[in-house]
């Protein structure tokens, strides 16, 4: 295994991002996704899956290049992932990514500056080729919570958290505190779902597509309730691609096959192979 483990830092020692004319040249692109994140890239019996592992090898396919995979966990924000695997690379291993998955594709985000120096926080990426609107949402145990309109509801019922995450630090100060004493915490989402299921809590607040995976939801609705969104939040944005900004010929590239995955309905399919109800990202729904 510490052969396995040095080798591997060996390879990952000589990675960098690199422009549309290396990589057509190598045969290879770097595709980062995020390690242990069901429904959009994970391992399972050794098995390489998920909707950014899926659509990553339609894009690879179409450029006629081979994919060598960098998985990343996330960092403490945005940035820190950015900074990491795009543009700086790992504080260790110096390893960058040719493309990352999996980006919040946010003009407010895009447009952040310093507050020091008043430049933009992220000019040295570009975010490009949104695919997907990901939204935070409520699911509810229909035997307890039927539905529901206020979050006033779980001042007398147990809802699950992943820690650290918008619903986690809302839910917890909502009400001025009140309903802190029924936010359970856990380190996984997929944690508090198996809880949701065994009847120990009543609902679980996250990402749809992580609870509608997990749940198998558009085979269960008689069992589960889901809401549009967490009440009084900013809980819908769309997800994306990032690339180094000094690549643009590469954003260029991706962003054509990914219209094209996308206006064909490949997408779509790849969504809905996981259980996922596909949603139109929101640059395209006035359209």
């Amino acid at each position: 295994m510490k052969n396995i483990l040095f080798l591997a830092f060996i390879i990952l020692s000589f990675l960098h991002s690199r422009s549309l004319d290396e990589i057509l040249e190598k045969n290879n692109i770097i595709i980062a996704v995020y390690e242990n994140f069901p429904p959009y890239s994970y391992i399972e019996n050794g098995m390489k899956k998920g909707i950014d592992i899926d659509i990553a090898k339609k894009i690879a396919k179409k450029m006629k290049v081979n994919i060598t995979w960098y998985w990343t966990g996330s960092d403490e924000n945005l940035e820190d992932d950015l900074r990491n695997v795009i543009w700086k690379g790992h504080l260790i291993h110096k390893t960058k990514a040719d493309v990352m998955f999996r980006i919040p594709f946010d003009y407010d985000f895009i447009r952040q500056t310093d507050k020091s120096t008043g430049e933009l926080s992220n000019e040295l990426v570009v975010m490009k080729s949104p695919y997907h609107a990901e939204r935070w949402v409520i699911v509810t145990n229909k035997k307890v919570i039927k539905e529901f309109k206020s979050l006033a509801i779980f001042k007398y019922h147990k809802i699950g958290v992943e820690i650290d995450t918008l619903p986690d630090s809302y839910l917890s100060s909502s009400f001025r505190g009140s309903l802190s004493s029924n936010v359970k915490h856990y380190r996984s989402i997929f944690t508090a779902i198996k809880d949701l299921k065994d009847g120990k809590i009543a609902a679980v607040a996250g990402l749809k597509s992580q609870l509608q995976y997990a749940l198998d939801y558009n085979n269960n609705k008689d069992k589960y309730f889901m809401s549009e969104k967490i009440p009084y939040t900013r809980s819908i944005w769309d997800l994306g691609l990032a690339v180094r900004t000094d690549f643009r010929a590469l954003s260029y590239e991706l962003d054509g096959h990914m219209s094209d995955l996308y206006k064909s309905g490949e997408i779509q399919k790849i969504f809905e192979k996981y259980n996922v109800v596909y949603e139109k990202p929101l640059v395209y729904q006035n359209y």
